[in-house]
C-alpha cells in the first residue's frame, strides 16, 4: 500500500505492439487510476506503437528487456518485484501470465491475475503443461469471453473456480463521429459508387481468416460492382496475402492500408465490417466496427457470438467456408435498409452492453474482492 492507502498495482504485458489485448491495456490505464489504485506498467519487451503512444501521453511504462525472449525479462522481473513492493500484479497474454506467477509468488506479491484474451489454440503440448503446471499459483484467471473460459477450463484444463468471465470493452466515445466518411473516402482513393468492405487485425495466418476472406472475393469478382476491401494491419503473413492477391487478379479490389492509428476514421468509410476469422478469443475489432455503426459479417467461432447477435446487429458464417462468407458479403452490399437496421443496433449493443468503463469496473471490483481476502482493509 502507498501512504495514502491506494492499492499498488503492477500491469505486465508481452509487449505494447498492435494487438487487441495492447490497445485494452493502453485504454484502461487511466480508468483504472480513476477507480482509485496506484498503477504501473511494465513490459517483458520494449517497442511497439502502443509504447509510444502512452509515453507520448506522459505516462510511464518500464520495459524489462529489448527481447521478451530467454531468461533477462523474468530475471529482472524477480530482482525488481522484490524491490517495488506491490500489493497486485495484473497480467496479460501466455508469457506474461507465466512470468507474473512465478516471479509475483516468489517475491511475495498478495494477488496474482492473469488475463486470458484468446482460445489458446495455438499452445504447443509443452506450453499448455506449463500453463496447468502454473496456474495454481494466480488468484483469479481472466477470461475475455465465455468461450476463452470453456477453452480455459475444458481444453487447457486449467481449474474451473480459479476462472471468471470479464468481457472486454472498447471506449465507444472514440467511435461516435459520423463526420469524416466523405473525407475518409476522398482520401483513400473510393469514388462515390464505391462499395467498401474491409476488417482490422494482425495479418497472422490461418488464425485471422485473411486468406479465406481472398477466396470469397475471387468468388465475387466482377458480380459486385465497384467493390473495394480494405485490410487494415500488419503483421507476418502480410507477403503471403499480397501475393494471394496478385495471383487471383484481385490487385484493384483489395488494399492493404498497413498499421493505422486512425482506425476510428478509417472505420466511417467502410459500408460493411468483414470478420474471416478462423480463431478469435472476442472480436474487439467487430465491437469498435459495431460501435461505429457498421454492419457485420463474421464467423461463427471463439467470442463472435458473443458480441454479435445473428440476424440482429450482423450475419455469422461458419469458418473457413469462403462460399458462404461470399454469398453474406454480396447480400448485405445490396440490401442498403437491412445493412442500417445492422449498424443501429449493433452501436446499441456496443454502448450498453460493451463500454470500456464496464470491463474496467469489473476488473477493479475483482482487485478488491482479493486484497479484501488477503486481509487489505484499505480495498474495501
Amino acid at each position: 500500500m502507498t501512504a495514502s492507502g491506494a492499492p499498488r498495482v503492477l500491469v505486465l504485458a508481452v509487449g505494447m505492439g498492435t494487438g487487441g489485448a495492447e490497445a485494452l491495456i493502453r485504454d484502461s490505464l487511466p480508468l483504472l487510476r480513476d477507480e482509485g489504485f496506484d498503477l504501473s506498467l511494465w513490459v517483458l519487451k520494449d517497442g511497439g506503437t502502443q509504447m509510444e503512444t502512452i509515453r507520448r501521453s506522459g505516462q510511464c511504462v518500464r520495459a524489462l528487456a529489448e527481447s521478451g525472449a530467454g531468461a533477462a525479462p523474468l530475471a529482472r522481473l524477480l530482482r525488481d518485484l522484490r524491490r517495488e513492493r506491490f500489493d497486485l500484479i495484473h497480467s496479460h497474454l501466455f508469457w506474461a501470465n507465466l512470468c507474473a506467477r512465478v516471479a509475483g509468488k516468489w517475491a511475495g506479491v498478495p494477488v496474482v491475475i492473469n488475463s486470458h484474451h484468446g482460445t489458446d489454440g495455438w499452445l504447443t503440448v509443452s506450453h499448455r503443461l506449463l500453463e496447468r503446471g502454473t496456474a495454481g499459483l494466480a488468484d483469479r484467471l481472466v477470461a475475455c469471453s465465455d468461450a476463452v473460459r470453456r477453452c480455459a477450463v475444458e481444453q487447457v484444463r486449467l481449474p474451473a473456480h480459479k476462472v471468471v468471465t470479464i468481457p472486454n470493452g472498447v471506449p465507444v466515445q472514440r467511435f461516435a463521429d459520423r463526420t469524416a466518411r466523405d473525407r475518409m473516402r476522398a482520401a483513400l482513393g473510393l469514388g462515390p459508387g464505391s462499395r467498401v468492405i474491409g476488417s482490422v487485425g494482425r495479418l497472422d495466418e490461418p488464425v485471422k481468416g485473411y486468406a479465406i476472406l481472398l477466396q470469397a472475393l475471387e468468388i465475387l469478382d466482377g458480380t459486385v460492382p465497384e467493390m473495394v476491401c480494405l485490410l487494415c494491419g500488419d503483421g507476418p503473413a502480410r507477403a503471403e496475402l499480397e501475393r494471394s492477391v496478385r495471383e487471383r487478379g484481385l490487385s484493384a479490389q483489395v488494399r492493404f492500408l498497413g498499421d493505422r492509428q486512425d482506425v476510428p476514421l478509417v472505420l466511417q468509410a467502410l459500408d460493411l465490417y468483414v470478420q474471416p476469422s478462423l480463431s478469435e478469443g472476442f472480436g474487439l475489432s467487430v465491437l469498435e466496427a459495431m460501435a461505429t455503426g457498421l454492419p457485420v459479417v463474421a464467423t461463427h467461432c471463439g467470442g463472435l457470438p458473443e458480441v454479435v447477435r445473428d440476424g440482429v446487429t450482423g450475419d455469422l458464417v461458419p469458418p473457413g467456408e469462403a462460399s458462404q462468407l461470399a454469398q453474406r458479403i454480396r447480400a448485405l452490399l445490396g440490401e442498403p435498409g437491412r445493412r442500417a437496421a445492422y449498424g443501429r443496433a449493433g452501436e446499441q449493443r456496443a454502448r450498453q452492453e460493451f463500454p470500456l468503463e464496464r470491463m474496467v469496473r469489473g476488473w477493479s471490483a475483482l482487485y478488491r474482492e482479493l486484497l479484501r481476502d488477503k486481509g487489505w482493509r484499505a480495498a474495501a
